[in-house]
């Protein structure tokens, strides 16, 4: 799996792992594609929670202007779990890669 997407201003549903199925995510890269500092949170929302400090991939983090951020750490996913995730302002874009479990 691998999918891409830009982040809005709003805690957004980002990927969903789909019924009957389990990921394995391997990478998550955040690109800032403008000329100023960013900050972006992503959570791993399990069996229906909302986003919180408690389930929080990254928060806050700052990207460095026109900057890449890679958090390699892997982790599992079940069906039904969903990551969610905004940023501060328009201007950046994430793409996760995993595989099936």
């Amino acid at each position: 799996m691998a999918l891409s997407l830009a982040l809005t201003t709003n805690d957004e549903r980002l990927y969903v792992v789909p019924s009957g199925s389990r990921q394995v995510m391997h990478a998550i890269y955040i690109a800032n594609t403008t000329a100023a500092t960013r900050r972006v949170r992503l959570h791993h929302c399990t069996q229906g929670r909302a986003s919180g400090t408690d389930n929080a991939i990254l928060y806050d983090v700052a990207i460095a202007p026109n900057g890449t951020l890679i958090d390699s750490t892997r982790f599992p996913m079940y069906e039904g779990d969903v990551i969610r995730g905004k940023a501060d302002a328009a201007g950046v874009t994430v793409t996760f890669h995993g595989v099936p479990a």
